[in-house]
């Protein structure tokens, strides 16, 4: 009897090491990863692209997303678009996640990219704090290495470009819009990190909207979580999210069509997945 026990668990076993031999990684469908040349940035970036079948089959192509954060944008991204597209929410879009392949400096490569102007103190703190500064340089990498690229290569309209940002990503696509409005044609802007440097990007909405004259017609998604109000921290997110709204609201220099929204029970961390996947309805619908 114990040798017919054994027996059974040898074979047990064995039939266990079989399934995890037939294990496998998964992967999002019609997904790429592309490893772009050092930018004249000096800094290396990685593309995740995802493309969707009909997007390949369209003659006129697809609009695309332009994505910050994309450790975890894209793979939310792919699959919001393939679920609200394959019911007929929207109509196909492609994703472009702009990536780094080094995955330990995210907070120090968000910090550089994202931001307008230096700042020495805040944010992840001083250290990090001290690569901040280059948003500028970055959105010259997005508009004349990243995007002639992704439009050379792939079925993208280049009249219907979304730039998406969450955080300081939202800061950086306001900024975006400010210096480059003619770049995009909708922006999806979640959480704005507005409370950097003292609040100096509401004032260059203002000075934008005073001053320049813009005859592209851009749509703006504005999205908070109402537990993002926290003035004891230096952040009061949602009555700076209502500011911004504001001032592009009356943009008179600009031909704009701003949507805000303020969702309920949201923070922070967990706002991403609903803003994003409502603005890209009231965007594309």
């Amino acid at each position: 009897m114990p040798v017919f026990r054994w027996i059974i668990a040898t074979a047990v076993l064995m039939l266990l090491v079989v399934e995890v031999a037939k294990s496998e990684p998964y992967t999002l469908p019609n997904t790429e990863v592309v490893t772009r040349p050092k930018a004249k940035n000096g800094v290396n970036y990685q593309l995740y692209i995802h493309v969707p079948d009909a997007c390949s089959k369209a003659e006129q192509g697809c609009k695309t997303v332009y994505l910050l954060d994309a450790d975890y944008s894209f793979a939310l991204s792919t699959q919001i678009v393939t679920h609200l597209s394959d019911r007929n929410r929207i109509p196909p879009v492609i994703s472009v996640a702009i990536a780094y392949p080094d995955k330990t400096s995210y907070r120090q490569s968000r910090t550089r990219d994202y931001t307008p102007f230096f700042v020495a103190e805040g944010g992840y703190g001083k250290s990090v704090q001290s690569l901040s500064g280059g948003g500028p340089a970055f959105l010259s990498v997005l508009e004349e290495e990243i995007i002639p690229f992704v439009e050379k290569h792939y079925p993208a309209d280049s009249q219907g470009r979304i730039l998406v940002g969450h955080s300081y990503g939202g800061l950086f696509a306001v900024n975006a819009w400010v210096s480059s409005p003619d770049v995009f044609s909708d922006y999806i802007i979640v959480s704005a990190s507005l409370w950097y440097g003292n609040k100096a990007t509401l004032d260059a909405v203002k000075q934008a909207c005073a001053k320049s004259d813009s005859a592209h017609k851009a749509k703006l998604f504005l999205a908070v979580g109402e537990y993002e109000e926290q003035p004891e921290n230096g952040r009061a997110m949602v009555s700076d999210l209502n500011k911004l709204a504001k001032l592009m609201s009356s943009c008179k220099k600009r031909s704009v069509m701003v949507y805000k929204r303020i969702f309920e029970d949201e923070t922070h961390a967990s706002i991403f997945p609903a803003a994003y996947s409502t603005g890209l309805r009231k965007h594309l619908q």
